[in-house]
């Protein structure tokens, strides 16, 4: 069957109305629902019992088991009354097991700052070298893994004919060969992908980044890239090509970019992918909090109070 926001609403006002449910437990359940809807949406799938062992596979790489328990029981409680209504014949959760663990970490996020030097020290080379076309390589290379949140796959496979640095724009074909368009709004990094790009005039048929024998710039040569210039910056933590990624997705919703445009930025087809970067805006909401509440502007004698 289809989930719409009529049925979750009816639903939900069931458990207002018959169940006596109280106003927290109706907004979570709300949440939790409109969660597995958008799902079903973005993935283009029919609430049956392949389609809960695919989101709850997703939901266990993402959320704590507590987290995901609650959410299986939000389905399982619509379910029952989805049947009761007539409006589901059989129970998708009847035998089903679903396993829950605990989540995997994200990688490690650069610090912008690390970032900074990396890029900084880049540019060094690059400017210091007579024959720099090795470094104006390496520079664009890093550059556009911070600039777009590509995957090292996504970058070695980009092809010169989507790449278009009048407009600032390039074409990728990510998983599954889903189609984005991603556009590069820094004026510096469209600047040295130009001067890349007439250097070494890649081949309009070919890949845009190419190796010092023409031929397609590897994903492991991407990484060794990185972890060349992360000794050079004499950066002690290991940095992998991913965490470009990681680090691009954790800043744009630190800086309250809408969690659908970073979706769209980065490729995810569904929300909840791209939904584990809202820790850090949760994080930079304490921190701002912490600083600016009235309350540090009232000061009392603690001593007297506890003596």
């Amino acid at each position: 069957m289809k989930l719409n926001t009529k049925i979750i609403k009816r639903y939900l006002s069931a458990c207002e109305m018959e169940k006596r449910l109280s106003p927290k437990t109706i907004k979570a359940y709300r949440s939790d629902l409109e969660q597995f809807r958008e799902y079903l949406i973005a993935e283009d799938k029919v609430f049956d019992r392949d389609t809960l062992k695919g989101y709850f596979a997703l939901l266990n790489s993402q959320f704590k088991p507590l987290t995901v328990k609650r959410k299986r029981a939000s389905l399982r409680a619509l379910v029952t009354w989805l049947i009761d209504e007539r409006f589901m014949d059989r129970n998708p959760f009847e035998n089903l097991h679903l396993k829950i663990q605990q989540p995997k970490l994200l990688p490690r996020d650069i610090p912008l700052h690390e970032i900074g030097h990396l890029l900084s020290v880049a540019y060094d080379r690059m400017n210091r070298q007579a024959d720099n076309g090795a470094a104006l390589c390496e520079t664009a290379v890093m550059e556009l893994l911070f600039a777009t949140g590509l995957r090292v796959s996504e970058l070695s496979d980009l092809r010169t004919q989507d790449v278009n640095l009048v407009d600032g724009v390039i074409r990728i074909y990510g998983k599954g060969a889903k189609e984005r368009v991603v556009g590069i709004g820094n004026k510096e990094v469209l600047t040295l992908l130009r001067s890349y790009e007439a250097q070494f005039q890649p081949d309009r048929n070919g890949t845009f980044f190419r190796n010092r024998n023409g031929d397609r710039l590897s994903e492991q040569s991407v990484r060794r890239i990185v972890h060349k210039y992360t000794k050079i910056a004499g950066i002690p933590t290991r940095i992998t090509p991913h965490m470009f990624r990681h680090s691009l997705a954790a800043m744009l919703v630190s800086e309250e970019v809408s969690i659908r445009i970073v979706q769209r930025l980065l490729g995810h087809s569904s929300i909840l992918t791209t939904q584990i970067y809202t820790h850090v805006a949760d994080q930079k909401q304490r921190e701002i909090i912490a600083a600016k509440h009235p309350r540090n502007k009232l000061s009392f004698p603690v001593e007297s109070v506890c003596a």
